[in-house]
């Protein structure tokens, strides 16, 4: 009733284009249909975009030449103009109710693509930690936010059962080397949680993917320390 009340006097407003809105959203359907898709070509690995006429699945030259831990990697969005802006005001200026209006494109990709259709019944969504400190600097972990949201929409129960337990160097300017690097002994399983864990499906959560570095380093801990059967991992954007 308050929030109704407080709706007509101080109508909620798209993030992007500023339309007033009702019902409690925070993006326009408009701004929504908008944001870039990645559609096929794509590398069936990393989920790396490409142009041009490729109809058969192919894996793309870095996932050729590395090997990966997750089993592969899907993002729905391009990581360009504006969802990267709504990513932005999301990790960093703690508006975390724009995860709401996430969930919707993971659930594009549970529709789309044939890998996500069909999920086992031992499914857990898992989101990337951030190391507490981080955590406490921008008052909460985005990928937290944003895989509630998508276990909200999909059904699927939420376990965050990893724990970031050191502090790394920002990832942005780092080569793939160096982020493998930077990420060696940063995680850990949550012992209570383990259990759970043995011979699952995981749905790693994160915001971007890049290198895959971190989710690479996500799933080898997963798979060596919990007996995880497969990991998949959903960011909004890929980079």
């Amino acid at each position: 009733m308050i929030a109704h009340v407080l709706d007509i006097f101080f109508p909620p407003l798209c993030e992007l284009c500023r339309e007033v809105l009702r019902e409690g959203h925070s993006l326009c359907g408009d701004c929504a249909a908008n944001l870039k898709r990645i559609e096929s070509p794509f590398c069936q690995k990393c989920g790396e975009p490409f142009d041009g006429q490729i109809e058969s699945h192919f894996s793309c030259p870095n996932c050729s030449t590395i090997e990966l831990a997750f089993d592969f990697a899907r993002s729905p969005l391009q990581a360009a103009g504006p969802a990267r802006e709504l990513i932005h005001a999301l990790k960093y200026r703690s508006r975390f109710y724009l995860a709401d209006e996430f969930a919707p494109f993971f659930m594009e990709l549970l529709e789309q693509d044939e890998r996500l259709s069909d999920l086992p019944q031992n499914t857990l969504v898992v989101p990337v930690p951030l190391h507490w400190w981080r955590q406490q600097i921008r008052q909460g972990n985005q990928a937290n936010e944003i895989a509630k949201s998508f276990c909200q929409s999909s059904g699927l129960p939420f376990l965050p059962a990893l724990q970031r337990i050191r502090r790394t160097e920002t990832q942005t300017r780092l080569t793939r080397k160096q982020r493998l690097s930077n990420l060696h002994n940063a995680f850990r399983i949550r012992e209570k949680m383990r259990e759970k864990l043995t011979g699952a499906t995981v749905i790693l959560i994160d915001d971007v993917f890049t290198t895959g570095s971190t989710a690479h380093e996500c799933a080898r801990l997963l798979k060596k320390k919990a007996s995880v059967e497969r990991v998949i991992v959903l960011t909004l954007l890929r980079g």
